[in-house]
C-alpha cells in the first residue's frame, strides 16, 4: 500500500469515527446566537457509556460563560439525554464532553476531539470563534505533539474572516517569533510590536485598551514592557483618568506620610467633581490615616467620601472591610454600624465567588457551586460583627440578641475570637470557652489559639486535665465533621504511569507509593499561589515525616520550568525541608485532568486517587488534608 493510499483510508477513518460520534449527540439550533436556547441530545445507545450508567452530564472543557456551571446534568426523556441553557449575551466558541459523575465514562468524538458549537449572529460567525477554537486545542488534543501547527491553523482561519483580530494576529507572529531564526525571529518581533502599538495607540487612555496591550506584550514573551506602557499613558497623557490614577497609586508608595497627607489635602481640595472618582485612593489613604490617628472629625469627612459613588459588585466586600478596620480601631462605630446594616440588609447581592470585567461585557461574577453555603456564612459574619459593635456602642442586649444566632454556626476563627471576648466581658466564661472551642475546631494547627482556649478553661476553675480531655474531645469532633465529608468526595482512580525524578534525578516508582498514603502537591516555580501554599502545608509535613506510612510528593509539573529552574529554586529556598520531586513526563497533566495549580492529590495505600484539591486555600486547607490523611490510614 503506498503512503498516499494509507493516508487517505487513515483520514476516511478518522471521518467516519468522528461523523459517528457526531450522530450520537445532537445539537440545536446548528447556528446558535448569543441569548438562545442551545439544547444538547445525546443517544446513549452505541456509545462508550454503558446503559448501566443512569446519571449523565455535559461537562464545558472549553468556553467562556462564566457566570455558568462547569457541568451540567442531563434529563433522560423517551430514552434520549438532553440538557438545555441559555447562550450568555457574549457568547463565543464551546466544547463539551459527556460523562457520568465521576467521568469514569466519557463519551467525545473522537480521542483527539470534543463536540462543539459555534456562535452566529444573523447567520454570520461571530468574532473570536475560531480564535477560541484553537485556544481549546490545548484542552481537547493536549497529549499532540503537533498541537501548536493545529491551533495555528484556526488562528489564521480567524484571520481568513477577521483579519484586524488582534490576538490572532498576535499568537501567529509569537509562534513565528518561537520557530524562526536569525533575521526572520526579529522580523516577526517587529510584526508583533507595530501590531501591539496600533492597538495602544487607537485609544490609549481606556483601560481596556490598556489591558489588550500589556496582554500583548505577554503573548509574545516581552513581559518586561507591560509596567512600561502604563508610565507611557501617564507621560503622554497626563490629564487622563487613568494617568492620574497610576501617579496618584505611585505617589501613595512614599513613606514620607506628613508629606503625603499635605499633599493629598492640597489635591483634594481643589480637585474637581469629575475627578474624584480618579482619586479614591486618597480619600481611602486620608480616611485610614485619620483613623489611625484618632481624628474622628477629618476621618468622618473623608469616610464618606470613600464609600460613595461606587457601583462595582466589589463594592459589598470594600465596605465589609471598611466595617472591620473600623471595629479594630474602635473608631466611628456607629457608622461601622450603619454600614454593616446595610451590607446585611443587601447580602444576597453579596458576591461570593471570581469577579471580572470585561469592557464589552462589564462585570461578571463567576458561578458559585456553593453559593448557597457561602452566603449563609457570609450572613452569619455580619451577624456578628453587628453584635460585637452593638456591645461596644453599650447596646449589650441587642448584642447577645445577634450573637445567639450565630453561636453554633459561625465559621470565622478572627471573628469568633471577637465573639469570644465579648463574652469574656460580660463574665459568661461557659459562652467564651464554646467559642475558642469552635475556633479551635475550625484551625486546630493555630498554637495561639489553643493557648487561649486553655485559659480559658483555667479561668473557669478547670484544671490542666480538663484542658487535655476538652481538647481530645474537639479534635475528634472536628476530624468526623471531616470524614462526613469526605465520604461523600471520595474518588477512586488510578494513578497514572509517571516518570519523575527527585532532586538528584533518581527516579520514583510505583513501588516507592506503594503501602503508603501518599499527598502528591503540584506546583511550579512562576506560580505565587503555589509557593503561598508552601508554609500551610509544610505544617501538614512537619506533623507526619516520621511517619513511615505517609510519603510527600512536592512535584514540580515541568511546565514552565526546567529541571535546572526546579533545582535552583529549592536549593534558595531551604526553609522547606518536603521532598522535593520533578516530573518528566509532558502528558502527566493531561492524564490526571489538571489545568490549574496548586492542585494537591491524595493517593490511598493502594496508589488509587481517593481526593482532589485545587487551589490555594491557605490555613483552610491544613485541617482538610489531615483529615484526608488520617481518613486514608485508616482504610485497610
Amino acid at each position: 500500500m503506498t503512503k498516499l493510499n494509507a493516508f487517505i483510508l487513515a483520514f476516511t477513518l478518522f471521518l467516519f469515527v468522528k461523523t459517528q460520534g457526531q450522530e450520537l449527540v445532537k445539537i440545536q439550533p446548528e447556528k446558535p446566537q448569543a441569548n438562545d436556547l442551545l439544547t444538547v441530545t445525546f443517544n446513549q445507545k452505541g456509545s462508550k457509556i454503558p446503559d448501566t450508567v443512569k446519571e449523565l452530564f455535559i461537562n464545558f472543557t472549553y468556553s467562556n460563560f462564566y457566570e455558568m456551571p462547569n457541568r451540567l446534568p442531563m434529563q433522560k426523556v423517551n430514552g434520549l439525554w438532553n440538557v438545555s441553557f441559555k447562550l450568555p449575551f457574549y457568547s463565543k466558541y464551546g466544547s463539551f464532553t459527556i460523562s457520568d459523575a465521576n467521568k469514569d465514562f466519557v463519551q467525545q468524538p473522537t480521542d483527539t476531539s470534543h463536540y462543539e458549537f459555534f456562535v452566529y449572529k444573523d447567520g454570520k460567525l461571530i468574532e473570536g470563534n475560531y480564535l477560541a477554537k484553537g485556544y481549546s486545542l490545548s484542552l481537547q488534543n493536549r497529549k499532540s505533539a503537533t498541537f501548536e501547527q493545529q491551533q495555528q491553523e484556526w488562528f489564521k482561519k480567524e484571520l481568513s474572516i477577521y483579519p484586524n483580530n488582534y490576538e490572532s494576529q498576535l499568537r501567529i507572529l509569537a509562534y513565528e517569533m518561537k520557530k524562526a531564526k536569525g533575521q526572520a525571529k526579529w522580523d516577526a518581533r517587529e510584526k508583533a510590536l507595530a501590531v501591539i502599538e496600533k492597538k495602544f495607540r487607537s485609544n490609549p487612555t481606556f483601560g481596556g485598551n490598556i489591558n489588550s496591550t500589556t496582554m500583548g506584550f505577554l503573548i509574545i514573551g516581552e513581559n518586561q514592557k507591560v509596567d512600561s506602557i502604563r508610565q507611557v499613558v501617564a507621560k503622554d497623557f497626563p490629564k487622563s483618568d487613568y494617568a492620574k490614577e497610576h501617579n496618584l497609586g505611585l505617589f501613595l508608595r512614599n513613606k514620607d506620610e506628613a508629606l503625603v497627607v499635605d499633599s493629598l489635602q492640597k489635591l483634594l481640595k481643589n480637585a474637581k467633581d469629575e475627578d474624584k472618582k480618579s482619586y479614591s485612593s486618597a480619600y481611602n489613604y486620608l480616611f485610614r490615616y485619620y483613623i489611625k490617628k484618632k481624628d474622628k472629625t477629618n476621618a468622618l469627612a473623608y469616610y464618606r467620601n470613600t464609600i460613595k459613588g461606587d457601583t462595582s459588585p466589589y463594592r459589598w466586600r470594600d465596605y465589609n472591610n471598611y466595617v472591620k478596620f473600623l471595629e479594630e480601631n474602635s473608631m466611628l462605630l456607629d457608622s461601622a454600624k450603619k454600614l454593616n446594616t446595610y451590607i446585611l440588609a443587601n447580602v444576597a447581592q453579596y458576591p461570593t465567588s471570581v469577579i471580572r470585567y470585561f469592557p464589552e461585557t462589564g462585570y461578571l461574577i463567576g458561578f458559585d457551586e456553593k453559593r448557597k453555603e457561602n452566603l449563609k456564612q457570609v450572613e452569619n459574619e455580619l451577624k456578628a460583627m453587628q453584635g460585637i459593635l452593638s456591645y461596644k456602642l453599650g447596646e449589650k442586649s441587642e448584642a447577645l440578641k445577634w450573637l445567639s444566632e450565630v453561636r453554633t454556626t459561625l465559621q470565622s476563627k478572627e471573628l469568633l475570637l471577637k465573639v469570644a471576648d465579648v463574652y469574656k466581658s460580660l463574665e459568661d466564661k461557659a459562652a467564651a470557652t464554646e467559642m475558642l472551642g469552635n475556633a479551635y475546631k475550625l484551625t486546630p494547627f493555630d498554637n495561639k489559639v489553643a493557648v487561649l482556649l486553655k485559659e480559658s478553661v483555667l479561668a473557669s476553675g478547670g484544671t490542666e486535665a480538663d484542658f487535655k480531655a476538652k481538647l481530645a474531645v474537639l479534635e475528634k469532633e472536628w476530624k468526623a465533621s471531616h470524614f462526613n465529608s469526605l465520604k461523600k468526595i471520595v474518588l477512586d482512580k488510578p494513578f497514572p504511569d509517571f516518570q519523575i525524578v527527585d532532586m538528584n534525578k533518581k527516579p520514583l516508582t510505583a513501588a516507592d507509593l506503594k503501602g503508603k498514603v501518599v499527598l502528591i502537591d503540584l506546583w511550579a516555580t512562576w506560580c505565587k499561589p503555589c509557593i503561598e501554599f508552601f508554609p500551610y502545608l509544610h505544617v501538614i509535613y512537619d506533623k507526619y515525616k516520621d511517619d513511615k506510612d505517609v510519603m510527600f510528593v512536592i512535584l514540580n509539573t515541568a511546565s514552565g520550568n526546567t529541571f535546572e529552574d526546579a533545582s535552583t529554586w529549592v536549593n534558595q529556598n531551604k526553609n522547606f525541608t518536603f521532598p522535593f520531586y520533578f516530573n518528566e513526563d509532558k502528558k502527566l497533566s493531561a492524564k490526571l485532568d489538571v489545568n490549574t495549580i496548586p492542585t494537591t492529590f491524595l493517593l490511598d495505600k493502594n496508589s488509587k486517587i481517593r481526593f482532589k484539591k485545587v487551589g490555594n486555600e491557605g490555613e483552610k486547607a491544613m485541617p482538610q488534608l489531615d483529615a484526608m490523611i488520617e481518613f486514608l490510614k485508616q482504610q485497610k
